[in-house]
């Protein structure tokens, strides 16, 4: 079942405030054979080559004189406060959106979650394809804010299940991972909806379209040794090729328990390619499907509106041990609220978002740096961490109900955001 959402019902609304975007791409891709991200049994060593290219791909959003950037990223996982920094000094905008796909086929240059903020794995100084691309990234955001144009928007909402719920309840009334499923068998539950963003110029051609769905960038597995950008890569190539002139862009949503039907499992490099490209071009006639219908509007009441800050939780396992979540919550247009998460978010703290926000759209952001702190790995929501499994005990750092903690701080900024806090008790 599919249902299309215009933003606005009318154009004829009088502007106060003039609403703007841009957009700009580049390639980050590594130019030498890093260790790869993802695995710890990764067949290779270091990659051996490249498939598809990976890349960094910027939307500016302008309101008057308040300006928010997205960027989405062909990479595992990202941290930079550094690029945080420059991009509010240098560039004059206060909100910046890393948000990476979380592909699997992708350079391993962070270090392990909560141990230190862009560092490579076991180094003491900054990586140097960090501080590469942190440069590239901050020419490309330099580049859409120079080049802004009068925006229209609008929202399309979809369904597709390619994914399955990987933490499967076991005899011993405990959960644990199923890694492979080869079957296809749609364990769940799942969040099986793609909502997609559609940004045209004020001459109605459309200048980006950006995806959101949440599903696991694995459909390579621990035999791939070549840079991947995943399946999000053949959706974002195929909806380009499709709509010619639009910037597709990938936002990786709380796909912490979730993983892709489609998985390349064989070691036959071809065989698996051909898997993981399937995977993608089932999404994207979809998604193109619900572009092309989308009525995008001029923003009656165009405003950026957002907060942040930094949450700070102990260690599951190591009391005396602190991990700082940095969150952002925006409010855009008065319409759509988004909540951007770092690490690895679970899905019902997705659908928790969508179903409390109490906006027209309610967008999920995972894996998303924005605010400061640390990468925190996984973030189960909290009856999943209470019967354990992979991303649900093992190999989680956070407190037992951080994912509940974050989600309520950003209800409750949401609100403030809106203006519903008041300073005394309303009327009986």
């Amino acid at each position: 079942m599919k249902w299309l959402l215009p933003l606005l019902t009318t154009a004829l609304l009088a502007q106060e405030v003039p609403f703007r975007a841009g957009v700009a791409k580049v390639e980050i891709t590594p130019s030498t054979l890093m260790p790869m991200y993802g695995y710890a049994n990764r067949r290779c060593g270091p990659a051996n080559g490249t498939h598809d290219p990976l890349f960094a791909k910027v939307l500016v959003f302008e309101a008057g004189d308040s300006r928010m950037a997205i960027v989405t990223l062909d990479l595992g996982s990202i941290v930079s406060e550094n690029l945080r920094r420059q991009v509010k000094d240098q560039l004059n905008i206060p909100v910046l959106l890393l948000s990476a796909s979380h592909t699997h086929s992708g350079p391993a240059f962070l270090a392990p979650a909560g141990t230190g903020a862009g560092l490579t794995p076991g180094a003491s100084e900054p990586s140097p394809y960090l501080l590469e691309i942190e440069g590239k990234i901050l020419g490309a955001i330099r580049q859409a804010a120079g080049s802004m144009f009068p925006a229209r928007l609008g929202i399309g909402r979809g369904s597709l299940r390619l994914g399955y719920n990987r933490l499967l309840l076991r005899d011993d009334g405990r959960a644990r991972a199923l890694f492979d499923n080869l079957q296809r068998v749609p364990y769940g539950p799942v969040d099986p909806e793609f909502m997609v963003l559609r940004i045209e110029d004020d001459a109605g051609t459309v200048r980006a379209v950006v995806v959101h769905y949440a599903c696991h960038a694995v459909c390579l597995g621990s035999t791939s040794c070549k840079y991947s950008a995943d399946y999000p890569g053949v959706l974002q190539a195929r909806v380009e090729a499709e709509m010619k002139g639009a910037q597709c862009m990938f936002v990786q949503g709380g796909a912490g328990d979730t993983n892709p039907l489609f998985q390349g499992r064989t070691g036959n490099e071809a065989e698996d390619f051909k898997t993981m490209t399937t995977m993608g071009e089932i999404l994207a006639p979809e998604v193109l499907k619900t572009a092309r219908a989308i009525k995008a509007a001029a923003p009656a009441q165009p405003s950026i509106e957002s907060a942040s800050e930094i949450l700070k939780f102990s260690d599951r396992w190591d009391k005396e041990k602190t991990l700082e979540v940095g969150i952002t919550t925006v409010l855009l247009n008065h319409e759509i609220a988004i909540a951007a998460v770092p690490g690895e978010p679970h899905h019902k703290l997705q659908t928790r978002w969508k179903a409390n926000a109490d906006v027209p759209y309610a967008l999920f952001y995972g894996y998303t740096y924005s605010s400061g702190g640390a990468w925190p790995g996984y973030i189960p929501d909290l009856k999943t961490a209470a019967y354990g499994g992979y991303g649900a005990d093992v190999t989680t750092r956070v407190e037992v109900g951080a994912g509940e903690t974050v989600m309520l701080h950003h209800l409750i900024n949401l609100y403030r955001l809106r203006g519903m806090w008041r300073d005394k008790p309303g009327r009986p």
